[in-house]
């Protein structure tokens, strides 16, 4: 499956190094579900979605957002990523899960890290009762700024497709300018 990320992306960048599409700053701090024992890839199914995730909060949209100066030279881009067809995902979206895990939706949904970061530990850590492995490749849910997109965070790598440069001509960024109602 497809799926995609805006990143701080430098074109000379080395392969672990900031700016590279593939680049895991460790330790992972201030993400929803981040945690000391594991790395987490924040995807999206949709190119908007992953548009609309990074700049949401601002009310309006213009170039220097696109700018990362804590990486001199660096602009935020679109990374076009491919994650394996039978990831194992928990669909936070699917009632039955959340009543398995005792998790109300606002639980999933809110901004309180003490909280997200809780349960998305507790669903790292779940295994299968027979095999003892773990359960879930990938947790997913609805996006705090438009519940039909879906987020996805990964405990596995993906793997590179493409880094798309972004503008404000590009279509992701034009349909979540328009779906979130954000002058450009």
């Amino acid at each position: 499956m497809l799926v995609y990320r805006v990143f701080p992306y430098l074109a000379s960048a080395h392969e672990g190094k900031p700016g590279h599409p593939l680049y895991s700053h460790s330790p992972q701090r201030g993400g929803r579900i981040d945690h000391p024992d594991y790395h987490v890839w924040y995807v999206s199914r949709l190119a908007e979605a992953a548009c609309g995730e990074s700049f949401g909060n601002h009310t309006t949209w213009h170039d220097s957002m696109l700018d990362f100066p804590l990486i001199p030279g660096a602009r935020r881009a679109l990374g076009v990523f491919e994650l394996p067809d039978d990831l194992r995902i928990l669909d936070l979206d699917d009632p039955a899960q959340l009543v398995r895990l005792g998790l109300r939706p606002t639980q999933v949904v809110t901004r309180n890290l003490a909280v997200t970061q809780a349960w998305g530990q507790r669903v790292w850590s779940e295994c299968d009762p027979h095999t003892h492995d773990r359960r879930w490749d990938a947790v997913s849910w609805w996006s705090y700024h438009r519940p039909v997109w879906t987020v996805l965070a990964s405990w596995r790598q993906p793997d590179l497709v493409r880094v798309d440069d972004l503008d404000f001509e590009h279509p992701a960024m034009i349909d979540a300018a328009k779906t979130l109602q954000r002058p450009i």
